[in-house]
């Protein structure tokens, strides 16, 4: 399945695009070790870290290390500390964790468009573009989102409407 991230039509998505590219080694993927989160600070209140757990045996889990507070506001919750799944229950959090495994697998950013319903607000339409990170350049162990609000409201399968 081929998913190629539409990095050009967002500025914050160009802007890490280019950060990360510039901060990888020479044939490898960036770490976190590479990222200093002052060089981008408009970027991180549209950030989002999901550490990559190995489990034995067994799938990875994908737990949250951090939400800027736009991502929150999006959400409707801050999830720091939780696991993917336990935050995003059912078919989407399903889907949710298999493009987690999927950009494990590829090493390629992955795009998501969607919509946040949470009780006693409007829905929220958001896009977002997720970046592996490598501390060893090779296995993916982080992941780095960034967020934005949709332009257009989008279907429950990510298509828009």
């Amino acid at each position: 399945m081929s998913n190629k991230p539409p990095i050009d039509e967002n500025k914050r998505f160009r802007r890490l695009a280019d950060y990360l590219a510039a901060k990888a080694p020479p044939g490898k993927l960036p770490g976190r070790q590479h990222i200093d989160p002052l060089e981008f600070t408009e970027l991180l209140p549209w950030i989002m870290l999901i550490d990559v757990l190995p489990q034995t045996p067994g799938e990875p889990r994908y737990r949250i290390r951090l939400m800027g507070t736009e991502v929150v506001a999006i959400q409707g919750a801050d999830e720091t500390g939780r696991f993917v799944e336990d935050v995003l229950t059912g078919p989407e959090g399903a889907e949710v964790v298999r493009q987690c495994d999927e950009i494990l697998r590829t090493r390629q950013p992955h795009h998501r468009r969607g919509m946040v319903a949470t009780t006693g607000r409007e829905h929220v339409f958001y896009e977002r573009i997720a970046f592996p990170l490598a501390g060893d350049g090779e296995h993916v162990d982080m992941l780095i989102l960034i967020f934005a609000k949709a332009e257009k409201r989008v279907g429950q399968g990510g298509e828009k409407v």
